[in-house]
């Protein structure tokens, strides 16, 4: 019965009881923090999230960090991936609602205003890989507290950008370009020292510039993707082939294929060229170790599939609901270009 109740409660009011729910939450783990230290911060917290994340700064050269004899580990885990990956169902849902109530539409020019955040993840990604942010501010620059970073400067350019061309529309100014420009105000800065290091100015110990790798990267993607799409155009009057020409489709085949691709060559090191990196996804390790190529391979028919399911099989189904399929399908773009272009960066960079 009280079951009952609470599916009712939530039919009638969902934000509030995703918020009484958050609360919840909330003050079951501060508690438990203050009540049982041991248990939920240090085989817990410490474990599975924070003691990860100090691991995977600069200042933790073995890739461990230690905490009241707790060792946690540089990189995910099962238990990190499940949890990041339902907050970020539970956020993406959140900016579907506000989005909508704010009548902004989402297309491929509101995921081209994003691409200044989505590089600039990447890039200060790899800055503190090189040692460039001391402590406390190197932690604001490893995920997710680089993502949580981001989502607040792209809300706030969201907010300014509605309020402005609700006053300016006339003069042209428009969401999304107030998104764009306010993303290039973080992302011109950060650009400045990556170039610098490739040019030579290093700052702490490298294996050696490899721009070899990001032209390999970068034309086998560029081969691929053009590919797909001129096989899309010839076949352009056949809508069930015709999707794959559509720009958002081909930015997601984009950066899940930069990310598949630069990790096979960066681990397996197919070309001979003296690379040696690691995996740190437990799920993509797996298929890199079963066969190099199988990651890229799964990755590029992945989104081949999300792709037909989206714009072909459901079509019908989700026409009145393209805020949340664009949003979708701008949150696979991230989640395969950001750690793609932070992982190719390193190779290049030799960090």
């Amino acid at each position: 019965m009280k079951i009952m109740k609470i599916v009712e409660f939530y039919r009638k009011n969902p934000t509030t009881f995703c918020i009484y729910a958050l609360l919840i939450v909330i003050v079951f783990i501060m508690a438990g923090l203050v009540l049982m230290p041991s248990i939920f911060y240090d085989q817990w917290i410490w474990k599975y999230y924070w003691g990860s994340l100090v691991a995977d700064s600069y200042n933790s050269a073995s890739g461990i960090a230690v905490h009241n004899g707790i060792e946690a580990h540089e990189g995910y885990t099962m238990v990190s991936e499940i949890t990041y990956g339902v907050i970020l169902v539970f956020a993406l849902y959140v900016i579907y609602k506000l989005l909508k109530k704010l009548k902004i539409t989402v297309d491929w020019r509101f995921a081209l205003a994003l691409m200044p955040y989505i590089l600039f993840g990447p890039v200060t990604r790899v800055l503190e890989d090189t040692g460039y942010f001391d402590e406390p501010f190197v932690y604001w620059f490893i995920s997710p507290l680089i993502y949580l970073q981001i989502a607040a400067y792209a809300l706030f350019f969201v907010f300014l950008g509605y309020y402005l061309e609700k006053k300016y529309k006339k003069k042209g100014l428009t969401v999304n370009k107030v998104i764009f420009v306010g993303g290039l105000i973080f992302l011109i800065p950060s650009l400045y020292p990556v170039a610098a290091w490739i040019l030579g100015d290093q700052w702490s110990s490298t294996n050696g510039v490899s721009f070899d790798v990001f032209l390999i990267v970068i034309g086998l993607v560029s081969l691929i993707v053009g590919l797909v799409y001129l096989v899309a155009y010839i076949f352009r009057n056949k809508e069930k082939i015709a999707v794959y020409k559509n720009p958002l489709n081909l930015a997601m085949l984009s950066g899940h294929l930069i990310d598949g691709i630069t990790s096979y060559i960066s681990i397996k090191d197919p070309f001979l060229m003296g690379l040696s990196y690691a995996e740190k996804h437990p799920a993509s390790n797996a298929l890199l170790e079963v066969w190099g190529p199988l990651f890229p391979i799964v990755k590029f028919v992945l989104i081949m599939v999300v792709v037909y399911v989206f714009d072909v099989l459901y079509k019908d189904e989700l026409k009145n609901h393209m805020t949340l399929v664009n949003l979708l399908k701008i949150g696979i773009l991230i989640l395969g270009f950001s750690p793609g272009l932070r992982d190719l960066l390193r190779v290049t960079m030799g960090v």
